[in-house]
């Protein structure tokens, strides 16, 4: 579960990197994982310049991200775990599928997921994110995720597809 002790959530000086990724870029990120280099091609692919539909990815073509995916979508001013993977789970220490994050959840994780779930979905963007995890129990490792925005319902962005992988 996310730590609700804000001295053991986020510190004041967060040790992650939070970094938006275009598609125009002339060379390409310098990805530590595999896995979320994978998300990033698709995307980059995919989005052509706009920001593709939930329909555009298929995980039968993607069965190597299967198992770190994870999903998020946007509820009003709130956002909803909808699915993780096994390996997702692992690496988090539960499973937030089901978990609903606002900006007046408690802990520093939740607020701190909250405005980045937003930014992700306000920008269009595809974002990187690396450093320690912030899960409790946690904070020794180290990990790399990438975060992208789908339309899945209307016409702007309000699901996230995201993948996560531990770096050693």
């Amino acid at each position: 579960m996310y730590s609700d002790d804000l001295t053991e959530s986020l510190p004041r000086k967060s040790e992650i990197v939070e970094e938006a990724i275009g598609t125009t870029v002339l060379q390409p990120p310098d990805f530590r994982s595999g896995l979320t280099e994978k998300l990033w091609r698709w995307w980059v692919t995919a989005s052509g310049g706009g920001v593709p539909h939930w329909s555009a990815f298929d995980i039968t073509g993607h069965p190597a991200l299967a198992a770190n995916i994870y999903v998020v979508r946007a509820l009003d001013d709130a956002f909803q775990f909808r699915l993780y993977g096994e390996r997702a789970i692992q690496i988090i220490g539960h499973n937030a599928t089901g978990e609903v994050i606002t900006s007046q959840s408690p802990g520093a994780i939740s607020v701190h997921l909250h405005e980045y779930y937003s930014r992700v979905l306000a920008t269009g963007q595809c974002w990187r994110c690396t450093g320690p995890l912030f899960y409790a129990g946690r904070e020794h490792r180290r990990f790399e995720s990438v975060d992208i925005p789908l339309i899945r319902y209307g016409t702007a962005p309000d699901t996230i597809l995201g993948v996560i992988d531990l770096l050693d």
